[in-house]
């Protein structure tokens, strides 16, 4: 009896292997049911860092911006005159070359009085009244060109604070949403502009926990877009996710995909085949 129930447990074991499911899967068989998305690398919500009413915003919807590039700026009408003003009082040298005079006549009048005291035409008390203007001149000296610096130091400030009021590109990208415009409040809990990050692309790849081991960071693999895109490019592994969602019994793998000239829009949904490890891979290590 046991050795029938033994047989047939056999039996059934050798035909669940023997079952076309029952075979051991590739990644490639995982990559083919699974999830697909081409997603923008990064997106940028611009905010002024300090609030204030808009001057201008100098993009619209789809506009193409290169990294540094002005978005928007508060009015600054204030600011830039206290700017203009401390750039004069840090180039200017009037106040160098008036102490600079009065000095030199000091000294000159030092001079004479050190001349009628050998003499013994002068009080002593007028040798020290013209010892103590040659000195208080001198240090006056110093004094217009430490103003000179702090004046310097002054505009470095003021020019920093204005240009907190310039909303500039963090990357070059795309202009995808523009939410507030010239003569609105701006502060920094509400976006002035979202910049979309296209080139390169991100591949969002969702897979099951048993593909876990097969996934390696650096591999490569072949994106194709859905059509009428189509067109197979290759993408590298950049991140493999750490953790499995325990409800789905899913993972993430994300990969890079370059993006020259924009031909690949972001929200695209995608296939993925996976292949070697690439030159390019090697090139991000």
């Amino acid at each position: 009896m046991q050795a029938m129930a033994w047989r047939a447990a056999s039996g059934l074991v050798a035909a669940l292997l023997l079952a076309p499911g029952a075979r051991a899967q590739s990644l490639d068989d995982y990559a083919s049911r699974a999830s697909c998305l081409i997603t923008p690398f990064h997106v940028y919500k611009l905010a002024m860092s300090i609030p204030g009413p808009l001057a201008s915003v100098a993009v619209k919807r789809a506009d193409v911006v290169k990294k540094g590039q002005i978005i928007a700026q508060l009015e600054s009408v204030v600011e830039q005159a206290q700017v203009d003003a401390a750039r004069v009082r840090s180039t200017t040298d009037v106040a160098i070359r008036l102490k600079t005079a009065v000095y030199t006549a000091a000294a000159a009048k030092l001079e004479r009085q050190r001349k009628l005291k050998v003499a013994a035409v002068t009080s002593e008390q007028a040798f020290e009244e013209a010892e103590a203007a040659a000195s208080v001149a001198k240090e006056e000296i110093e004094q217009a060109r430490l103003d000179k610096e702090l004046a310097a130091l002054e505009l470095t400030r003021l020019e920093a604070t204005l240009d907190r009021r310039t909303l500039r590109a963090p990357a070059e990208g795309v202009v995808t949403s523009v939410e507030l415009h010239a003569g609105e409040y701006a502060d920094p809990t509400n976006p002035v502009a979202t910049v979309t990050e296209i080139d390169p692309l991100t591949v969002d790849v969702y897979l099951p926990a048993k593909a876990y081991p097969l996934v390696s960071m650096g591999m490569s693999a072949g994106i194709t877009p859905q059509e009428p895109l189509g067109g197979a490019r290759e993408g590298v592994v950049i991140t493999k996710d750490p953790q499995i969602d325990a409800a789905s019994g899913l993972f993430l793998v994300q990969l890079r995909l370059p993006n020259p000239g924009a031909a690949i829009p972001a929200g695209v949904h995608c296939s993925v085949k996976f292949e070697r490890m690439s030159a390019a891979a090697d090139a991000l290590k």
